[in-house]
């Protein structure tokens, strides 16, 4: 796309902005003829859908042809062929998947059998070249770019087409990707496809030409800051500024409200104040019972709760977008189970809380060293290979835990192993948090300096690679920061389930699937949600709940409810 005179936008295909810049590009605000569009993604990144989409919401007539595949039943494609633009069909969509291959095989152009294919250039002429004389409002040609425009005619046409000035033209385009694919499969010699290109970029380079990519997610593939601020529609910006304000707003509140409540209770408006005379020096005084219960007892707890909230969330966003799974959690790989171990053998050691704190960590930290030991030597399939290994070596450090629980005093060690299993926040001291603080953030900051990349392993391996992504280096960064940030928190709080499961869900629901934005937003929600979840439990008891009861018993049936909905959504869709 580099050869279009214009600028070529990246730019998300499920947004409304998007519709509104396809308008801009083909027409002018009177309404008269301005360009033509051209329309380009990887494989499966809903070009056809977007034009579908775009015609529908614009009332346009369109002209031209639009593809169909043909497949057999086992979802095997047996060729290609064009109809009019204007058809409608129940799917509403362009691109059409027969599920009878034997429907129209004599309309096909272009037949596949097994790795070949055939290109049959006059049938596909005779076929589209009564439908480029419809009248319309834009002549739509779909999936156009490939070995058809090595016909003379052919290309003079789609040239004759640019150079009208009445009628604009929206062309899908044969994605390089696509194209190699194709050529792959084809019998022709180097100086077709060298012909090939050139006509390629002489119709990419078209002086009225502007260009759109799409991802198979709907999202760009750089950061949001590179697109041109005129082509994102204001009030989706100003709704993603809502929401983050909201979104924080809450966290602020619910910290205030974590420093006054408690058994010592505190007004809100001495917490303000008391931060206030620290933060500008006002030489206002304080009780000393303030001074003490904010600064020694609630201040390293509600930054322990934020560090570990943002933290889980973020690990448990991280393992959904690198194995594509909605339903991993941060203890995927191990790491919870390592660290559990490890804190079980300090305590049946004697340890004291920072030499648990240490031995868990360190254990937690093994868990992947093994995960990624064993995994190495898996050349095949390696997310699956990261996953059965995880599964392996945590199922050894449960194993290994049981022994240690089974072993243990009963009258004193197994209760303190059992209520550091079920987490807690209660051991929250100055100390922890310098420890737990340095590794979390860092895992932290590295996630979200690459999460635009993340967007981009949803495309898969290849496609991916073809962007110029590092997918196994930018895999396994992901996959050990996301494991640090892990270990780090269950060896300071102990196992706090769900937060990592359920709250990427809700970030999603909230801003979108976007990980550029939607890490962000769990990070925030993660924060709150901990934070909320442990006043809860320090209120409800003298001694305070088990922060992994509480968070099981508000996740799970969210959980549920998610199912639920995507359920129902299946259904109707």
């Amino acid at each position: 796309m580099a050869a279009l005179r214009n600028t070529t936008f990246m730019y998300p295909a499920n947004e409304r902005g998007a519709m509104m810049f396809a308008q801009s590009a083909l027409f002018n605000e009177d309404g008269s003829r301005k360009g033509h569009l051209l329309v380009t993604g990887v494989i499966g990144s809903g070009k056809s859908t977007f034009v579908q989409r775009y015609l529908e919401d614009t009332g346009l007539r369109p002209a031209g042809y639009m593809t169909i595949r043909h497949t057999t039943r086992r979802g095997q494609k047996t060729g290609f062929s064009h109809i009019p633009a204007g058809i409608q069909r129940e799917t509403g969509l362009l691109t059409v998947r027969h599920q009878n291959g034997k429907t129209f095989p004599e309309d096909c152009f272009l037949h596949v059998e097994g790795e070949n294919s055939h290109f049959d250039v006059e049938q596909f002429a005779d076929k589209t070249f009564p439908l480029l004389e419809k009248q319309g409002d834009v002549i739509v040609l779909d999936e156009l770019g490939g070995v058809e425009l090595l016909d003379d005619k052919i290309f003079h046409r789609v040239m004759q087409l640019l150079e009208n000035r009445e009628t604009p033209v929206i062309i899908v385009w044969k994605h390089d990707q696509s194209l190699e694919e194709s050529l792959s499969h084809s019998d022709l010699v180097d100086s077709e496809k060298v012909i090939l290109n050139e006509r390629r970029r002489a119709i990419l380079s078209h002086e009225s030409m502007t260009g759109i990519m799409l991802e198979s997610d709907g999202t760009i593939t750089k950061k949001l800051e590179e697109i041109p601020d005129e082509l994102i529609k204001g009030r989706q910006k100003r709704h993603l500024a809502f929401r983050f304000g909201v979104m924080g707003a809450i966290l602020i509140v619910l910290i205030i409200v974590s420093f006054a409540i408690g058994w010592y209770r505190i007004s809100p408006v001495t917490i303000v104040q008391y931060f206030w005379s620290q933060l500008w020096g006002t030489g206002a005084v304080f009780a000393e019972e303030v001074t003490t219960v904010i600064v020694n007892v609630r201040l390293p707890r509600i930054i322990l709760a934020l560090l570990v909230g943002s933290g889980l969330s973020v690990a448990g966003h991280t393992f959904q977008g690198v194995f594509q799974n909605p339903m991993v959690s941060p203890d995927v790989l191990g790491a919870s189970s390592g660290a559990s171990f490890g804190a079980a053998l300090a305590i049946l050691a004697g340890f004291a809380s920072t030499g648990t704190t240490i031995v868990s960590f360190l254990f937690g930290l093994l868990s992947i060293v093994l995960v990624l030991f064993i995994a190495s030597f898996v050349r095949a399939n390696r997310l699956l290979s990261l996953v059965l290994t995880g599964i392996v070596v945590s199922s050894l450090f449960s194993a290994g835990l049981s022994l240690i629980k089974f072993t243990a005093d009963p009258t004193d060690q197994l209760p303190a192993i059992t209520y550091w299993l079920m987490g807690s926040l209660n051991s929250a001291r100055m100390k922890s948090l310098v420890f737990a603080a340095i590794p979390i953030l860092l895992g932290i900051v590295m996630i979200l300096l690459l999460r635009w990349q993340l967007n981009l392993l949803a495309l898969g391996e290849e496609a991916a690679s073809t962007m110029g992504v590092r997918t196994r280096l930018i895999r396994t960064i992901m996959v050990v920061s996301a494991t640090l940030i892990t270990a780090t928190c269950v060896s300071v709080s102990g196992v706090i389930g769900w937060i990592g499961l359920v709250v990427p869900h809700i970030s999603r629901m909230i801003v979108g699937s976007d990980n550029r934005v939607s890490l962000p937003a769990s990070a925030l929600i993660g924060s709150s949600f901990l934070l909320f979840v442990d006043n809860i439990a320090r209120r409800a008891t003298t001694s305070g709940i088990p922060l992994g009861i509480l968070t099981a018993f508000i996740g799970a049936p969210f959980f549920v409810f998610l199912i639920i909905r995507e359920g129902r959504r299946g259904v109707t869709g």
